[in-house]
């Protein structure tokens, strides 16, 4: 750690996301990140630094009263202040209209692309930002551009880490440390070919007394230090550092140290982790009134004003980005009758609004969409709106039995019964319309009021208008073919139909969305029955209130077939829009004119309703915490739960046996796992409510580990489930135990680590985390915890994340996390392999980042009559909220056996 570290450590650089730029031939784009491109990642920071890196071709950055520079593959060119830039194949063209530049989202990774036919450069674009109030003159001194060329030993490092931070989706705080450390490689080396006799802050940095004396007053602002003792230790006389000092850095030692001692004191504050009273004798304040005196005089108002101003301006940002948090969401599942299981959930407070599911949703995923998230916004404003995903498409289950007209009715049926519904109001869009019609005919006791938007009575099937038959044919071959494509041009066709006026960010979400929210079949299946709905008969019968609006222009259903719904239903009010989306935007007027017409209709006699419906809490099962001893007496802790044929978990870092239950990430397991069966699981030496500090801390101990947890819970056999590493102990247990180990299922699994494995690119970026952690600034607290949360859990919501910070520091000291990197790195069971005897089904996410799909392969191949699940996933631990998890536990169930199981026990 040296001045220059602690400065950047000092800024409180936030990252955003990092883009990739892939422009051909003949192209010139205009870079300049804006507060429009921070907003969906974090909060719009006061200050902005931007960076390109090279990765393939040539890139020409223009800035003006600069002279062009040439940037090829290994350069990276940082931009400190953020100023206007162009990216160009070469000087003189003129830069692309904005609809000129594809914006697309898929697979989590953000793509920019422009330019002509020809050769390809391939750039990856990130953005860091800073508050004001961290800002240092640092920043200032350095000029506009700044180049690093990283094309010979730092290359790979460089790459690798730059394609982490673009496709693994970390947190903004990992994406800030690592930029850091190349940030700081280009000032040094900026610095290092600055002229003799030149001068300022930068040549501060070298000048051996000036550098001396920073270095002092950066590491001992709490000591008592004067120009005496700074001049003694820099070994020059106290004028000569005076002067020098002051021509340097502009401004006396004492002043720097004192103005040093409150930019340490208010990064303190703005943790809000310690009071005033503790942080005034931290940086060298001896009564906390001197404190509040002196950081008045450096910021105009005293301590405790000033961090209350900024949580408010924190919270004004965040509600200015967020327009009004949403409230809670917790999803639930129902059973529909032919067994299919339905994902819903209820947000929001007052009387209920039940949307009817429609094609092209994700309970989940639309969550932060762009396209979905002003509707939940709007409709929690004084009531519970109830949501669910149609069968087959989002959370619920992919592989009905049913997919049609009336299923959907019955699925509508399911969620409001399970809930207890007594009465509510239906919000419809698209097909969901005549799901909402026939519901309300048959149940008109139970339906207040029917809001309805670009809704139909008959699919285009039924309309046989020729053209549209013939272009919807078209886009049912696309889907069979190209749905479930890494190349998102399919799915545009899809967003360029629904939503033609989204932004490039809302159409690359809408692009991802749709290979999230169904599989290729289903989504072919979902427009085959969709194209033969008719529902034209039952308008007359409907007698509920009834809103119908309808778009213009709507490219998805034509505006005829809002007329003919307001036509046939008695009664109803029609609202033509002026726009050409299915689904409204929020920036356009239509939206406004929507929301206002729809509330005061809803509100009408709105006290007359029931109240919010209330999800029963999930209650946690009766089970028995205790522990055992290991081989070398350590103590490890484990849990009992439940009846039936013994499933042991294999143990694994990062768990809680009293956490567990209410975990994001393993609450789901242990329900699931406590069906059928006597579930014992344990915390890892080093972890959770295990010995902290063993005497060993080895895999083979973990393995002995995991045999006298077994042996104190009385079990002779088992079924075995290991995740991750802990797939490794599992596997070296039943190779070693035959007899002991009825069935394995292991999940996300290797034989070896990444270590044993030495993939070049692989022990590149996963040495610059650990680089990163390493190289920790000061006044940080370690990232330990998000990178686990980054590399294990790409798709996490702010709940999972949330959680993990919160109980970070009780899951187990940072040191053993560091230790169980290395012994997750080193572990090599390959030759054990061989030995398992037990069948043994082995699930693999397929783009794993923390173990690759490969080595879950290598595992399933190694023994003899493994079966290999492939799942579509980037969760190195399965989530409950994405699909993979429904084709886990139909698979895990079946393996396992319930007939099997009664058997045995």
């Amino acid at each position: 750690m040296d001045v220059l570290d602690d400065i950047l450590g000092s800024l409180r650089l936030s990252g955003g996301v990092v883009i990739d730029g892939e422009f051909t031939g003949e192209y010139c784009v205009r870079a300049q990140f804006t507060p429009d491109h921070c907003a969906p990642f974090f909060p719009t920071p006061e200050k902005l630094i931007s960076y390109h890196y090279i990765r393939s071709g040539r890139c020409v950055v223009e800035i003006d009263g600069m002279a062009p520079v040439t940037l090829e593959p290994g350069s990276i060119a940082i931009l400190p202040r953020n100023d206007v830039h162009v990216l160009a194949s070469r000087t003189g063209l003129q830069p692309a209209e904005v609809s000129e530049v594809s914006w697309i989202t898929a697979d989590g990774v953000h793509r920019v692309s422009n330019g002509t036919g020809g050769p390809k450069t391939q750039v990856w674009c990130g953005f860091l930002g800073t508050a004001k109030s961290s800002a240092h003159p640092l920043l200032e001194a350095l000029p506009p551009l700044l180049t690093l060329d990283a094309s010979d030993g730092e290359a790979q490092w460089l790459d690798s880490s730059m394609r982490f931070l673009a496709e693994q989706s970390p947190s903004p705080e990992i994406v800030a440390r690592l930029a850091e450390l190349f940030l700081s490689q280009a000032i040094r080396e900026y610095i290092d070919q600055l002229p003799a006799g030149s001068k300022g802050w930068l040549r501060g940095l070298s000048d051996p007394a000036v550098s001396k004396a920073l270095s002092i007053i950066h590491t001992r602002y709490a000591e008592e230090l004067d120009v005496e003792g700074l001049a003694r230790e820099a070994g020059v006389s106290r004028t000569v550092l005076g002067e020098r000092f002051a021509e340097l850095i502009g401004e006396p030692p004492m002043r720097y140290c004192a103005q040093w001692r409150m930019r340490v004191a208010a990064n303190m504050l703005r943790d809000g982790k310690q009071n005033t009273a503790n942080i005034s004798y931290a940086v060298g304040f001896n009564s906390e009134a001197a404190f509040n005196r002196a950081f008045k005089r450096e910021f105009g108002e005293p301590p405790a004003t000033w961090r209350r101003r900024l949580e408010a301006e924190e919270q004004a940002r965040t509600r200015a980005l967020d327009k009004r948090e949403l409230p809670p969401q917790q999803v639930r599942y129902c059973m529909a009758s032919d067994g299919t299981r339905l994902a819903f959930s209820v947000i929001g407070d007052g009387p209920p609004l039940v949307k009817t599911a429609n094609w092209l949703n994700h309970i989940e995923y639309d969550w932060d969409s762009p396209l979905w998230r002003h509707w939940i916004q709007e409709f929690t404003q004084g009531r519970s709106l109830v949501r669910y995903d149609e069968r087959g498409n989002g959370l619920s289950d992919w592989d009905t039995p049913d997919l049609s007209f009336e299923a959907f009715v019955d699925d509508l049926e399911c969620v409001a019964d399970g809930l207890e519904l007594e009465q509510f109001d239906l919000l419809a869009i698209s097909q969901g319309a005549a799901v909402a019609i026939t519901y309300a005919i048959r149940h008109p006791e139970r339906v207040r009021h029917l809001v309805i938007l670009n809704g139909y009575a008959a699919g285009w099937a039924v309309r046989s208008n020729p053209a549209e038959v013939a272009r919807r044919e078209a886009m049912l071959t696309l889907t069979e073919v190209g749905w479930g494509a890494d190349n998102p041009a399919y799915r545009q066709l899809f967003t360029n139909h629904y939503v033609p006026e989204a932004t490039p960010k809302q159409m690359g979400w809408f692009n991802e969305m749709q290979r999230r929210s169904a599989s290729p079949e289903n989504a072919a299946r979902l427009q085959r029955v969709l194209s033969t709905i008719d529902v034209r008969e039952l308008l007359p019968q409907l007698r509920t209130p009834t809103l119908i609006f309808h778009c213009h222009e709507d490219q998805a259903v034509p505006f005829a077939q809002g007329e003919e719904l307001a036509a046939g239903i008695p009664n109803a009010r029609f609202v033509p829009l002026e726009s050409r989306n299915h689904i409204l935007i929020d920036t356009e007027p239509a939206w406004p004119m929507f929301a206002d017409i729809s509330r005061e209709f809803l509100d009408l006699d709105v006290e007359k309703l029931p109240p919010a419906p209330q999800l029963a809490a999930r209650a946690k099962p009766a089970e028995v915490v205790t522990e055992t001893k290991g081989t070398d007496g350590a103590r490890i802790a484990y849990a009992v739960t439940g009846e039936g044929f013994p499933l042991v978990k294999a143990q694994n870092w990062m768990t809680h046996l009293d956490h567990d239950w209410t975990s994001p990430v393993y609450g789901q397991w242990l329900r699931e796992c406590g069906r059928d069966h006597k579930l014992v699981r344990s915390d890892m030496r080093g972890f959770g409510k295990s010995e902290w500090e063993p005497s060993k801390f080895d895999f083979e101990m973990m393995v002995r580990d995991l045999g006298a947890v077994v042996d104190a819970a009385e079990v002779e056999q088992c079924d075995l489930l290991g995740v991750s590493h802990g797939a490794a102990i599992a596997i070296a247990y039943a190779a070693r135990h035959p007899e002991r180990v009825r069935k394995l299922v292991l999940v996300n699994s290797f034989a070896a680590g990444w270590r044993v494995r030495a993939d070049p690119e692989e022990l590149a970026w996963r040495e610059s985390l650990l680089e990163m952690n390493r190289r920790q600034p000061s006044f940080r607290r370690s990232l330990l915890g998000e990178m686990f949360i980054t590399l294990y859990f790409p798709s996490a919501d702010q709940r999972l994340i949330d959680w993990h910070n919160e109980l970070f520091q009780t899951l187990g000291p940072v040191p053993n996390m560091q230790r169980m990197i290395e012994v997750a790195a080193w572990i090599d069971v390959r030759d054990e392999l061989a030995q398992v005897k037990a069948p043994t089904l082995v699930f693999h996410a397929d783009k794993d980042g923390n173990a690759p799909v490969s080595v879950g392969r290598q595992v399933a191949e190694g023994i003899a009559g493994a079966r290999f699940i492939e799942v579509d996933s980037a969760n190195h631990v399965l989530l409950g909220d994405e699909p993979a998890w429904q084709v886990f536990t139909r698979e895990f169930r079946a393996f396992l056996g319930a007939e099997e199981l009664a058997k045995a026990s």
